[in-house]
């Protein structure tokens, strides 16, 4: 008897099998055969034309499109490159030519090629004519001072509802200017004309829910951002030599800022204290303080701006609603002196139950060798949160030096009402080190280590 003969009548079983599912995925209707090639990539549902005469055109139903031309990097040779690219734009010609006509739900285009400059106008505007909900955008700048024109129709879209524009875009809008549906719009690397461009554009934005500007390189002297459904705001000045910044955002929950101390828009005029959940800042000003007041869960990144020149020309206001606070050393900490500002923010949160150190307390020298000493001074008066409210306390990055040591030791015997401070650390002796350092214990108080 042949032993190889059952393999073989298996092998044939399998291949029966993977023929008969073949078979009945085409018998499936085309519009779920669309939908199930919408969670492939573009180029692998276009791929699939060559199955039979069935699978021809069953890729054209696809409600959602990438293109990218990124891979073109691989090719180091400029003549095999420019043949690729060749093949790439008449590629996305055919597709979006094949969906003329036919709804689109997203679209994703990224561009780094400066072949591709004289088409992604032309591409931007069928996908507008193809009624897309979700379009993202990334074309960068391809020769110094080159920028990419928007078409105006994509700022009167009756159907857009999430708009992301990432590159070396100009805004300029027309007058007549209508977003009806955009929910979400992110507008990064890009820049406005002017002032008015912006403030049109988040003016014809009605039902507008999530909006992000980040890192537009020209300055605008007025930023004015009125959107009333507003509810996430995020804000990346990097370059903006903006004095004035006007937010109209009453149920704004979320809001996100950065910029440095000297770029830092020098004034702030706010609507949206009393719906503020969570902030986060990064270099501040007392004027943006004061703004944001109100919030329930804060985080503070001082890398430019200095706390302790805030505090001393200005009084912090007191943040009466706030209960987790997250402080991060970021890379302009190297002042041995910045954490005796610790006692003033303590005072100014009343309430806080939850104190937080995502960045540790330390930050390394210049050589990487040693850790800028911090000097923690006792405050006087024991602020409130530390001897009724604060129950958590999280440090991450512990090294164990004696300034550490010396902050713990306060936190355990005035920390009154303290539930477990939890420290992070690489050295697996850390526990042992910490034991050996502590001058006071809390019996309500566990302290949890973790690498």
């Amino acid at each position: 008897m042949d032993m190889n003969m059952p393999v073989l009548k298996d092998e044939q079983c399998i291949e029966c099998t993977c023929v008969d599912i073949i078979d009945r995925i085409s018998k499936f209707p085309d519009e779920i055969l669309g939908k199930i090639l919408s969670y492939l990539p573009t180029k692998e549902a276009v791929a699939t034309s060559v199955l039979s005469k069935r699978w021809e055109h069953l890729w054209t139903l696809t409600s959602d499109l990438d293109f990218s031309d990124n891979w073109l990097m691989q090719y180091k040779d400029e003549n095999d490159r420019m043949i690729k690219m060749m093949s790439f734009l008449k590629y996305v010609d055919r597709v979006i030519f094949y969906h003329c006509g036919m709804d689109i739900r997203k679209c994703d285009m990224s561009f780094y090629s400066e072949y591709v400059a004289s088409s992604v106008y032309n591409w931007i505007f069928a996908m507008i004519t193809c009624n897309v909900q979700q379009l993202s955008l990334c074309c960068f700048e391809y020769k110094r001072g080159t920028y990419y024109q928007l078409p105006w129709m994509l700022f009167s879209s009756n159907t857009l509802v999430v708009l992301r524009i990432s590159g070396t875009f100009v805004i300029n809008l027309p007058t007549d200017v209508c977003l009806p549906c955009l929910k979400l719009l992110q507008i990064e690397y890009s820049d406005f004309v002017d002032d008015v461009s912006m403030e049109r554009l988040f003016s014809s934005c009605p039902v507008l829910e999530e909006l992000t500007i980040r890192g537009m390189k020209n300055g605008l002297k007025i930023m004015n951002i009125s959107v009333p459904s507003l509810k996430r705001l995020t804000i990346s000045v990097g370059l903006f030599t903006t004095v004035q910044t006007n937010i109209n955002a009453p149920y704004l929950e979320y809001v996100e800022i950065h910029h440095g101390e000297e770029n830092a828009p020098r004034r702030y005029s706010v609507n949206f204290t009393s719906s503020l959940i969570h902030a986060k800042l990064e270099g501040f000003d007392i004027y943006l303080l004061n703004a944001i007041s109100q919030v329930e869960c804060l985080t503070l990144t001082a890398n430019d701006t200095s706390l302790e020149d805030i505090i001393h020309n200005s009084t912090l206001p007191i943040f009466k609603n706030l209960k987790t606070l997250k402080l991060l050393v970021g890379d302009g900490w190297p002042s041995p002196t910045n954490w005796r500002v610790l006692p003033n923010l303590l005072h100014s949160s009343p309430n806080l139950q939850v104190l937080i150190f995502p960045k540790g307390l330390v930050t390394h020298t210049l050589d990487q060798e040693d850790y800028n000493r911090f000097y923690w001074l006792h405050p006087e008066i024991v602020p409130e949160c530390l001897s009724m409210n604060l129950k958590i306390i999280e440090i991450f990055e512990f090294v164990g030096l004696q300034d550490e040591l010396q902050l713990l030791n306060y936190f355990l015997e005035f920390g009154r009402v303290l539930e477990k401070i939890i420290i992070h650390s690489e050295n697996p002796m850390m526990e042992k080190k910490v034991e050996g350092g502590l001058r006071t214990s809390c019996s309500t108080c566990q302290v949890i280590f973790t690498n």
